[in-house]
């Protein structure tokens, strides 16, 4: 028998462990899991946050100001622990303080949108909040905030893991500028990824009428991840547009193909834009409880969910 091509063989092992299904749960508030027993910090963003906010996800700040906002959410920068060069991206935390008496009792929710400048968080496993977020996390009010120095601002806190729940956004990709439709170049990074998952795996084809005849262009072709920045992915041989994706989301275990109903990208298609793909992402990992979403990545930084 012919031998397999590495690529293909890393798709056929993708495509076997997406046979087992992830547990699905009624809703959000279902998520019982505890808090990560690791010590973390959380700290003021720098006065020019604005420049950093979602620079490395891709979350835009009319991204920002509302939808996220909008789902009861701060954003948030993290340190290299739990950036994971970019698998992080659009992750959800809770935060709360250790010292709680002076600190809200449910602490904060924040969605992972850049990662933080290393010299501005201690340790390996922090978090850096604008002062809206870090006012609602420790009960302070921004006067307070704004007459203390910002390298004063570190707290020692808690955090777990927890669900993103968008109430009107579905699963979206954003069309990065590095991409050159012409040439068959697409890089993307996808946003509002609900529940409690990773994205292992995309692919893309292009959108044809179900009763057509197959073509190659219609055929599945992979995208890869950008070296260095995993929450990226790309591909070379886009086909011309309009285009359709399946990715495999993973919650701690196994994992599930997804696959949007129709054309995301129309076939004009342009660096910048944002696009529904129309997919529901609602699952919660199962075991999430446990190391795998407290631990740091392994020294492949495969860790799968944290």
């Amino acid at each position: 028998m012919a031998a397999v091509p590495q690529r293909q063989h890393l798709f056929l092992i993708l495509a076997l462990a997406a046979a087992v299904v992830l547990p699905q749960v009624a809703s959000a508030s279902s998520y019982r899991c505890g808090w990560c027993p690791r010590r973390s910090t959380a700290s003021l963003l720098p006065p020019d946050a604005g420049a950093i906010t979602g620079a490395s996800c891709g979350y835009g700040p009319e991204t920002v100001a509302s939808e996220l906002t909008d789902a009861g959410f701060h954003i948030a920068a993290v340190s290299a622990g739990f950036f994971r060069d970019g698998r992080a991206c659009g992750a959800c935390y809770q935060l709360r303080c250790r010292g709680r008496t002076a600190c809200a009792e449910d602490g904060v929710k924040v969605v992972v949108v850049a990662d933080a400048p290393d010299t501005n968080v201690t340790g390996d496993g922090g978090f850096m909040l604008t002062r809206d977020a870090f006012a609602a996390l420790t009960n302070r009010g921004g006067d307070l905030l704004a007459r203390q120095d910002d390298d004063d601002a570190t707290i020692d806190i808690d955090f777990r893991r927890i669900p993103c729940a968008y109430r009107d956004k579905n699963l979206s990709v954003r069309v990065d500028e590095a991409s050159v439709r012409s040439r068959g170049r697409l890089v993307l990074r996808f946003l509002y990824q609900g529940g409690q998952t990773d994205i292992a795996a995309v692919e893309v084809a292009q959108a044809v009428n179900l009763d057509a005849e197959p073509s190659p262009a219609s055929m599945w072709r992979y995208m890869t991840r950008r070296e260095g920045s995993p929450g990226v992915w790309s591909t070379s041989r886009a086909p011309a547009g309009p285009l359709r994706f399946r990715v495999v989301v993973t919650a701690g275990s196994g994992g599930k193909w997804l696959q949007s109903a129709g054309a995301v990208l129309p076939a004009e298609w342009a660096p910048g834009g944002v696009y529904d793909t129309g997919l529901r992402v609602a699952d919660v990992a199962a075991s999430t409880c446990g190391g795998a979403s407290c631990g740091f990545a392994d020294e492949s930084g495969d860790k799968e969910l944290r």
